[in-house]
């Protein structure tokens, strides 16, 4: 983000409270808490938390009380908190259905953490708004952040889990990268000046993309373009983005695309086996391993109909599911033809617990109806706010304008992954989405002054 110095004035000056530079600090701690977060390896993943991840976990809690201490009174404010009743209460829901259906708590609070951190996300947000913190303020951090993450799996999993170029894959990969992908769609359509920040978070994304070798995180990119071009849209029908700077406005993209095509060149010509690889995931990913499909659909398909078979032992189980942490397996009926994939004495065992590879079935496993009903009112929840944030602000937008639309666009870009993977079984997802779902509100609170100012009978913008 730009230095504060060097950001054009915003017209309309939200008075801050005294205590929100404390805020602001508290809010860098929490969101910086996870930026080292990783993969444990897969002999440690059964074994808890290590001491690091503890520490991680204690700056991210001291700093949410921190900002609770500080601004508690601010949290029922509307219309942020809705959002943030709406999922305290589906977490106490979750909470209660997993201890009454016998989930190991050990096991119930490592699945719901995230949950959690999305919990202190938003609220923390939601404070920090409303104590006059600037949007792009609370943005920063998160930027910092996810850029770090992305960096760091890679090298954690170079350095400490033996992991090479030609064998690098979702052990390396950054649950950061559908929200940078979100925050670069943004800066390149809806901001109104480039900015350095721009060209690093273009790097750090597609130096992860490359390395990690995922189709499925190609998914946020194409989600960005199609989000940012709706809300191009909407901008140009406020008018708070004219015709005339379409040109200009697109001229990011072009050089955007330029470096994505010069780190493919440099790939081509350093690491020749990496684009192999690209071209094996893409167009070759079934015949050569004799499967009838594609393996990573084959075992998503294995534990979704593994989730339902357990479900239908008693229907009921559809309306509330088995709570977070309980177990399921994968379909036997899977596991021939994925014994011709993965090792010869892998174990498919029937005790699997951790949060799927899909949002919408383990939402239904765990949740029943509605723990679905529950992310789709957070996502949907999370959009609707944002964009009602950019139509409050629009009569008289600020520099920051272009960050109203960016947890529209986030959520998109997580509802893209969200059939192929469970971004909320990462602890910095929690966190980030949470931010993105209280960011509205600081907005909102810069538009009940907008309308205070207007209402004035004299001054320049009566």
């Amino acid at each position: 983000m730009l230095p504060p110095r060097t950001e054009p004035r915003d017209p309309v000056e939200v008075p801050r409270t005294p205590v929100s530079a404390w805020i602001e600090r508290a809010l860098w701690v929490f969101i910086l808490s996870f930026a080292f977060d990783y993969r444990a390896a897969a002999d440690r993943a059964g074994s808890g938390a290590g001491l690091d991840q503890l520490l991680f976990l204690g700056l991210c809690g001291g700093s949410t009380l921190a900002i609770l201490a500080l601004g508690w009174k601010s949290l029922t404010v509307r219309p942020g908190v809705w959002i943030v009743a709406l999922w305290g209460t589906f977490l106490v829901f979750m909470a209660a259905n997993a201890l009454l259906q016998g989930v190991p708590p050990g096991r119930s609070i490592r699945v719901l953490l995230p949950f959690l951190l999305c919990l202190a996300g938003m609220m923390n947000a939601h404070i920090a708004g409303c104590a006059g913190t600037p949007p792009s303020r609370i943005v920063a951090p998160v930027l910092v952040a996810a850029c770090i993450n992305v960096i760091w799996r890679i090298a954690h999993g170079f350095l400490f889990k033996d992991i090479t170029l030609e064998t690098a894959r979702t052990e390396v990969q950054s649950p950061a990268a559908n929200w940078i992908a979100a925050w670069i769609g943004c800066a390149l359509l809806l901001r109104g000046r480039f900015h350095w920040s721009l060209i690093v978070a273009v790097g750090v994304l597609f130096t992860g993309i490359l390395v990690t070798v995922t189709r499925s995180m190609l998914l946020p990119v194409f989600a960005s373009a199609a989000a940012t071009t709706f809300c191009l849209a909407l901008s140009l029908r406020q008018r708070t983005i004219r015709w005339n700077e379409l040109a200009r406005r697109f001229a990011p993209l072009g050089a955007a695309l330029l470096l994505f095509v010069g780190a493919i060149g440099f790939a081509a010509l350093a690491y020749p086996a990496l684009l192999e690889r690209w071209n094996e995931r893409l167009f070759h990913h079934a015949g050569d391993r004799n499967t009838t499909a594609d393996i990573s659909y084959l075992t998503r398909r294995a534990e979704a109909e593994g989730m339902f078979e357990i479900l239908s032992l008693d229907p009921v189980r559809y309306l509330n599911g088995l709570g977070p942490g309980a177990s399921y397996y994968w379909h036997p009926s899977f596991v021939p033809e994925l014994r011709l994939v993965y090792p010869a004495d892998m174990e498919f065992d029937d005790d699997i617990w951790f949060a799927g590879h899909s949002t919408w079935t383990y939402a239904l496993f765990s949740g029943g109806a509605i723990g679905l009903l529950a992310h789709l009112a957070l996502l949907g929840g999370t959009m609707g706010l944002s964009l009602r944030a950019a139509s409050a602000n629009s009569s008289h937008p600020g520099p920051d304008q272009w960050l109203a639309w960016l947890p529209f666009v986030a959520a998109w870009c997580l509802i893209s992954e969200s059939l192929t993977s469970n971004p909320f079984d990462e602890r910095l997802t929690g966190i980030i989405f949470g931010i993105m779902a209280g960011l509205p509100q600081a907005f909102m609170i810069r538009a009940s002054w907008i309308h205070a100012f207007s209402s004035r009978p004299a001054g320049p913008m009566a």
